[in-house]
């Protein structure tokens, strides 16, 4: 496809959203950089094109342009590395991304960047501290978000997916220390980008019910059952809309702990209740027994 068609794309989306060239491409290119993609002078790498168009909220995959095989074969191996994360596959991650370190070697492309945050995720699992966890995760942001400080929403700024990615991870990590505010600043920050910017369907499928999840379990242990039950019902409504089915089980039986937080056991046991079928429907089966004590350890209920 013409590069022109690319960069009008970009320039046109850019304009109608009213995001100036400077917001866009802030760690990703430089401004006279992007100025020449949008005229057509120069045709961005998938890697740049990518991040450009997912900071406009829109499906990354719309211009699959590579410039050479070595960037295709990136490309796939990027993909094994998210694959992995995504569905927790820690024995196959650490050999895919030895794969993926040899084949971008030195620089600052954005590959770099999720690259860190995948090991960060893996050292984690493999028993490292928060902190060094913690440092990772700030060390992968601040290769595109240099002022993000880790705690204060930059509400001015555009995000790409593996922003909102590296973003919630940290937030998860201020809440796995009990800072359970900066977590829920975060994770609002987060829900009201991808309500408002974000067009692409499968990553909001993907990411927005897991924010919402985490909102509502942030709301709880804070004591606050009703900002909870809310974001549950609100993650629970989406779902359903949007089909995704692997998070609304979770999102269920949260909605069950509001309401015993909040003395309505019976309705509580209903949706523990349709917490373990889809549960189990979903093939979580691991999850079905840690329901049940729970419920009987915290609740008093028997399901």
């Amino acid at each position: 496809m013409p590069s022109y068609y690319i960069g009008d794309f970009i320039k046109d989306t850019r304009i109608r959203k009213g995001y100036t060239q400077e917001q866009l491409c802030l760690g990703i290119c430089t401004p006279a950089s992007l100025s020449r993609i949008e005229n057509g002078a120069q045709m961005p790498g998938k890697a740049i094109l990518d991040c450009l168009l997912q900071r406009l909220g829109v499906e990354d995959r719309l211009f699959d342009v590579f410039e050479s095989k070595k960037e295709m074969q990136t490309y796939r191996m990027l993909d094994a590395v998210v694959h992995d994360v995504a569905y927790h596959q820690y024995d196959k991650l650490e050999e895919h991304i030895g794969e993926l370190e040899e084949l971008i070697g030195d620089g600052c492309e954005p590959q770099h960047q999720y690259l860190a945050f995948a090991k960060g995720l893996l050292e984690a699992k493999q028993g490292a501290s928060d902190e060094k966890v913690m440092e990772m995760y700030m060390q992968a942001i601040r290769m595109t978000l240099p002022e993000f400080d880790g705690v204060t929403p930059l509400e001015t700024n555009l995000l790409t997916f593996n922003e909102i990615t590296i973003i919630n991870n940290i937030a998860i990590m201020h809440a796995k220390k009990g800072h359970f505010e900066q977590a829920i600043t975060l994770g609002g920050w987060l829900k009201l980008y991808m309500a408002e910017k974000v067009i692409d369907e499968s990553e909001k499928r993907t990411k927005y019910p897991m924010i919402l999840y985490n909102l509502s379990n942030w709301f709880g242990r804070m004591g606050k059952p009703r900002e909870s039950l809310q974001e549950a019902q609100e993650g629970i409504d989406f779902c359903v809309e949007y089909g995704c089915l692997q998070t609304l089980p979770v999102l269920v039986f949260n909605k069950g702990c509001a309401l015993a937080e909040l003395g309505q056991k019976e309705e509580a046991k209903r949706f523990f209740q349709q917490s373990v079928v889809l549960f189990d429907v979903t093939k979580q089966e691991e999850r079905v027994k840690k329901a049940a004590e729970l419920c009987k350890e915290h609740y008093q209920i028997e399901i």
